[in-house]
């Protein structure tokens, strides 16, 4: 079977290019990001970059997190001024996004905190589904898995309608596609928003949770 190529030689399959351009620009909008949260805020002409810069990488938006900053973006210069308040809950935003102080330093990797559930969810162990993700300070991930399995609970690898649970490690992984989040925070997100009742936890919160 004969494969059409596109302009740069590559196989030209439309949904594939797109998804491979889309996590190029938000791997592009990261380092942005860091750049701007560097100094601990957010100014108004670096509001302004960031969302000239949406405009000009559509891709990025096509999915979470992108659609996440693009409406923020839009809410705030929706009137036409940006206020203080505005700007300190953009900042608050896109450091959850990277990870805290520690994802902005270039030489660090830390997880996001944007898709944890607020308020701070309940944890139930008793027949619950839970999934782990990111590198623990609790320790390795086998033995995350084996504290949740000894409260009730049951662990799977990979996310999916039955999970219950996705635990985000205080750690970014050096697997994960982009330097705060991967692949199963990418699928919770995307399930949650199709009405799937998973619940999005730190580990802190889980740690804080497993029967004493």
């Amino acid at each position: 079977m004969k494969t059409t190529l596109d302009s740069d030689a590559q196989p030209l399959n439309t949904s594939l290019n797109a998804h491979r351009r889309s996590e190029r620009d938000i791997s592009e909008m990261l380092g942005l990001v860091k750049g701007i949260l560097i100094d601990g805020k957010v100014t108004t002409a670096e509001a302004v970059l960031l969302e000239k810069w949406i405009e000009a990488h559509p891709d990025a938006i096509e999915g979470w997190p992108g659609n996440v900053i693009a409406e923020r973006l839009h809410r705030m210069f929706a009137d036409g001024k940006v206020t203080k308040a505005e700007r300190s809950d953009l900042l608050e935003l896109l450091t959850g996004l990277v990870g805290g102080k520690t994802g902005i330093i270039a030489t660090q990797t830390a997880s996001t905190s944007l898709p944890i559930d607020r308020p701070i969810a309940k944890i139930v162990f008793n027949r619950k589904r839970y999934v782990f993700t990111g590198k623990f300070a609790f320790g390795p991930r086998d033995v995350c898995e084996k504290e949740t399995k000894k409260a009730g609970a049951a662990c799977d690898s990979a996310i999916t309608k039955r999970t219950n649970f996705l635990v985000i490690g205080t750690f970014g992984s050096r697997d994960w596609i982009q330097t705060s989040y991967g692949r199963k925070i990418e699928k919770a997100v995307s399930l949650k928003q199709k009405g799937v009742p998973i619940t999005i936890v730190s580990e802190d919160t889980w740690a804080a949770s497993l029967p004493k």
